[in-house]
C-alpha cells in the first residue's frame, strides 16, 4: 500500500521554492510510494552503553581511590583525629597544672599578703598548734572567723574601723588563693561578709577636710614671702606652689600628688579653647591625669 504525497501548507512551499530559486538549491525531497524513507530524523535519541564487567571493575577502583585519598585527609583519618585529640589533652593537663589565673598584685598589696602571711603563721603557732600551709587550704569558715576575733582582742592590736577588719580579711583570702591555687568557696566568702559587721566596729563615713582657699593663700605666702628655707634646687619651690594649687583645686593630698606614683609632666595638659564672645582673648584650661591618685575609701580616681 502506497502512502498518499505530503502537501505542505500553501505558504511553507511559497517561501521554499522561493528560496531554492534564488540559491538554486535542489527541492526538499518529500516521502513518496518510491521513497517513503526521504526525511530521516536527525536528532537519534540517544542510546544507553551497557555497563560491562570492565566497567564495573574501573568504578569499583575509582571509588576505591577516592575512599583512600578521604582517608588519607587529616579531616577524616582516624590517626590524624587521635593525635589531634591527644594534643588538645595535653594542653587541658598544663591548664590543670597551672591552676586558675590569679590577679597579679602591686608592690603594696605583696607588702600586705606577707603581713597577712605572718600574722597567720603566728595564729596557727599559738593557736592551732600545726602547719600553718595545711591549716589554710584546708581552714573552713569557723577558723577565719577565730583568727579575725584574734587579731581583734591581740595585745597592742589597733583595729578600730569595719573597713580595717574586711581588708585583713580581704588579704587573707588573697593567701589563701595563692596557696591552695584555687578560688575560695563562695558560701565562706559570703559567710565572712555578712558576719564582720556584727563585730560592733565603727563603720562611719570619714570626712576628710579640703584644702580651702584661705588655706591655699596661707600655705602660698609662706612658700614665696615668709620662708627662710634653702631648697636644694629652686626648681623644686616652684613645683611646689602648682602642687598646692593641684591639691585644693582637686581635694587631694599633697603627699598623694608626690607619692610612690607622682604626678608627672605628662600627665599635665594645656589646652586652648576660642573664647565664647568675639574680640575676647581664647580661654586656657589646665587638664590634670589624677589617674594614680587615691581618694578616700582607696578607689581610684578617673
Amino acid at each position: 500500500m502506497s502512502l498518499p504525497p505530503q502537501k505542505l501548507p500553501r505558504r511553507h512551499a511559497q517561501r521554499r521554492t522561493l528560496y531554492h530559486g534564488r540559491h538554486k538549491t535542489p527541492p526538499l525531497d518529500l516521502p513518496s510510494a518510491e521513497n517513503p524513507q526521504a526525511i530521516k530524523p536527525q536528532a537519534k535519541k540517544r542510546q544507553k552503553m551497557p555497563i560491562s564487567d570492565a566497567n564495573d571493575s574501573s568504578a569499583a577502583s575509582d571509588s576505591d581511590s577516592d575512599s583512600d585519598s578521604e582517608s588519607d585527609s587529616g579531616y577524616s583519618s582516624n590517626s590524624s583525629l587521635d593525635s589531634e585529640a591527644e594534643h588538645y589533652r595535653k594542653i587541658r593537663a598544663e591548664f590543670v597544672v597551672a591552676g586558675p589565673n590569679l590577679a597579679n598584685p602591686c608592690d603594696e598589696t605583696k607588702a600586705m599578703m606577707k603581713r597577712e602571711e605572718q600574722m597567720w603563721k603566728l595564729h596557727c603557732k599559738k593557736i592551732r598548734k600545726g602547719d600553718p600551709v595545711a591549716a589554710l587550704k584546708g581552714a573552713t569558715a569557723e577558723d577565719f572567723k577565730t583568727f579575725l576575733v584574734w587579731r581583734k582582742k591581740r595585745k597592742n592590736s589597733r583595729i578600730k574601723r569595719q573597713a580595717t577588719m574586711s581588708t585583713y580579711w580581704h588579704v587573707l583570702s588573697m593567701n589563701y588563693q595563692r596557696t591552695a591555687k584555687r578560688y575560695m568557696d563562695e558560701g565562706i566568702l559570703a559567710d565572712l561578709r555578712n558576719w564582720i559587721p556584727t563585730l560592733g566596729l565603727d563603720d562611719s563615713e570619714v570626712e576628710k577636710s579640703a584644702l580651702y582657699v584661705e588655706d591655699l593663700c596661707v600655705l602660698q605666702n609662706g612658700l614665696w614671702v615668709r620662708d627662710q628655707e634653702k631648697f636644694p634646687h629652686e626648681r623644686l619651690r616652684v613645683q611646689e606652689s602648682p602642687i598646692n594649687i593641684f591639691a585644693g583645686c582637686t581635694s587631694t593630698r599633697p603627699a598623694a600628688l608626690v607619692g610612690k606614683i607622682p604626678l608627672l609632666y605628662e600627665d599635665i595638659e594645656f589646652q586652648v579653647f576660642p573664647p565664647l564672645i568675639k574680640g575676647r582673648r581664647p580661654a586656657v584650661r589646665l587638664i590634670l591625669n589624677l589617674q594614680h591618685i587615691k581618694r578616700s575609701g582607696g578607689k581610684k580616681k578617673p
